[in-house]
């Protein structure tokens, strides 16, 4: 720890700031045991918070703020919940406190729109927060950015497709223990030791989609499981038969056509790839299907390196620094009013371009009698083809509009159409 001219350290300020009535060393360490240097309380910097930049609705996440040269007995100082101040300036809407324990302080996601495809008609956008911390013990004056704002902007990102952990493998998804056995992610429990792997030029403070490296080299070590979550997803990608079943933002260490080993999400895996053993040999990615249907998934969180082996396969960790989402489909195009063989009277449109892998999956349509279509005279949810018969219609002015829907993802309604609809054959 960093004191320059001038500076002291008080006694009765330390005994303050790890809650002591007793002014001493020995009651402000907790125990007699060893030297006790008042020093070893001490810091050089208050840092920066740390912490997932994106986190999914419905979940909790953990803030945590960092110290620079802190002293080995500078834990009952950042333990203490009354040495920090945490606050949200910038709210969103979905973000609250949760639990407190100092240095960590754990946020809650609110839930921003209903959770299941049926009853979701649109992807929120992600909303910003600002978490805030100030550190002020009463005995580190002299530490840089000590009694000041320490920000760290946060998006809450909406999941349309029911999955409230965004990064998440299939429940019975192989991962390796520290002593070489194997286990099903599902049945893992907090505190258990996995394999992990240091990787050429990747650190904790890299966001870990922004590297590469042409050399691999991984270093096996072993990372604790500090947290595992289950859930459910609508949707999940199954890549070489079975090798990997993930949810499309869940990453994967692979190698690229150029030979480049970088972080992928599942959904931006391609044939082509190669996904990286723990020995650092590569298995080529032959096929990639999406299927749909509800399956359980578990996203894990570990110390360390941040990775592990999921199917043999080097991953990484939960949560999120960088974050896309399916977004919902452009509106339909071209909606006429036709007639074929001078007979059927029609509703047409042509198909937007997909946003997601399986092409629209359905559109609703409402005809009316009136502009704001406050009472549809025809009115259809789900339907499924490009032509709509309106033959039976009585004669009269209508109004028409459709929007797609994209796996529960719904467009905005096209421009209105006017027609002017004359009942029956013939006409």
């Amino acid at each position: 720890m960093a004191i320059t001219s001038g500076e002291t350290l008080s006694l009765n300020s330390l005994g303050s700031a790890t809650g002591q009535t007793t002014k001493s060393l020995s009651a402000a360490k907790g125990n007699t045991t060893g030297p006790i240097a008042m020093s070893s309380f001490g810091i050089d910097e208050v840092g920066s918070i740390s912490g997932y930049t994106y986190a999914v609705e419905g979940t909790s996440e953990n803030y945590t703020l960092g110290f620079v040269g802190a002293g080995s007995n500078f834990s009952r100082i950042s333990s203490r919940g009354a040495n920090f101040t945490w606050s949200i300036p910038t709210q969103g809407g979905y973000l609250s406190l949760s639990t407190d324990s100092g240095a960590t302080r754990t946020f809650s996601i609110g839930q921003m729109n209903p959770q299941t495809p049926v009853s979701q008609s649109a992807l929120q956008s992600i909303v910003s927060h600002t978490i805030r911390v100030v550190f002020a013990d009463g005995f580190n004056h002299h530490a840089t950015n000590y009694n000041s704002n320490r920000d760290k902007v946060v998006y809450s990102v909406d999941s349309y497709d029911g999955n409230s952990t965004a990064l998440c493998l299939k429940s019975d998804t192989l991962v390796t223990l520290s002593d070489g056995s194997s286990m099903q992610i599902g049945d893992l429990e907090e505190g258990m030791k996995l394999k992990g792997y240091s990787l050429t030029g990747l650190n904790s403070s890299m966001n870990m989609m922004e590297w590469n490296s042409s050399e691999l080299s991984p270093e096996e070590v072993e990372v604790n499981v500090v947290n595992v979550v289950f859930s459910f997803a609508e949707r999940a990608y199954n890549i070489n038969n079975g090798e990997i079943i993930a949810t499309a933002e869940h990453p994967l260490v692979v190698k690229d056509s150029n030979d480049v080993f970088k972080f992928k999400t599942v959904h931006s895996v391609v044939v082509g790839d190669s996904l990286i053993k723990g020995d650092g040999s590569s298995v080529l990615v032959e096929s990639i299907v999406v299927e749909e249907g509800t399956i359980e998934i578990v996203s894990l969180d570990v110390d360390g390196p941040d990775t592990y082996l999921a199917n043999g396969y080097i991953t990484h960790n939960k949560g999120g620094d960088t974050h896309s989402d399916l977004p919902a489909p452009g509106a339909p195009t071209s909606l006429a009013y036709t007639s074929v063989n001078g007979e059927n009277k029609n509703i047409t449109w042509v198909a937007p371009a997909s946003t997601g892998t399986t092409g629209i999956t359905a559109y609703d349509i409402q005809v009316d009698n009136n502009s704001d279509f406050s009472s549809p005279n025809l009115n259809f949810s789900e339907y499924s083809t490009t032509t709509l018969n309106i033959v039976a219609l009585p004669t009269g002015t209508y109004y028409a509009r459709v929007r797609a829907i994209d796996h529960g993802l719904k467009s905005n309604w096209t421009s209105t159409l006017t027609i002017s609809h004359t009942q029956g054959i013939g006409q």
